[in-house]
């Protein structure tokens, strides 16, 4: 539908290929988006709608890994979100109009989607940053608040352990140059 890749041209995520257990994994640049302005450019209805269109991907994903793993399950990816830019957003008070977004999402995926996701990386992070983190934070359930690692840089030691270096994006120190981010178009 229109509206799901007009969504996608607003969001800056990708997958990137699969983990050391076949998990698709998705890395994101969340700071990007939220300081782009993205958040309010369309509807929440039509943010919900490409999300339902982005986890069934998550799904088609998981079912071709298991056909791969000679029907070995595999139920859950792993996300990578790099915070760059966060500041921006912060100073700009643009981050504030994402958190309506972020908490419906996070209910609707906690709600139908629950341990969709295995490890929650958050990179780039920014101290100031960590006070949003605990806004985000409270309307987590305690068992996804516990997946979610957060670092100041990006840690690669922790990306290797758990996906191959060839997953890992060039710009993070990885070897992935075929990373196929959408071209991403900034609220005016």
């Amino acid at each position: 539908p229109d509206k799901v890749r007009e969504c996608r041209k607003l969001r800056v995520a990708c997958w990137a290929g699969l983990d050391h257990e076949s998990r698709p994994v998705v890395f994101e640049r969340l700071g990007q988006f939220f300081s782009s302005g993205n958040a309010n450019k369309v509807e929440m209805d039509d943010w919900i709608v490409h999300y339902l269109y982005f986890l069934e991907t998550h799904f088609k994903k998981m079912r071709e890994s298991s056909k791969k793993m000679d029907g070995k399950v595999v139920c859950r990816i792993v996300y990578f979100a790099d915070f760059q830019g966060v500041v921006s957003s912060i100073l700009s008070r643009n981050i504030w109009k994402v958190v309506p977004l972020l908490k419906t999402l996070v209910s609707a995926v906690e709600q139908h989607y629950p341990e969709l996701v295995d490890h929650i990386v958050l990179f780039n992070v920014p101290r100031i940053a960590s006070a949003a983190f605990n806004v985000v934070k409270a309307f987590l359930h305690p068992t996804t608040s516990q997946k979610i690692e957060l670092f100041a840089g990006v840690p690669l030691e922790r990306m290797r352990e758990l996906v191959p270096a060839s997953v890992i994006p060039i710009e993070y120190g990885g070897t992935n140059s075929e990373i196929d981010y959408p071209q991403t178009e900034t609220a005016k």
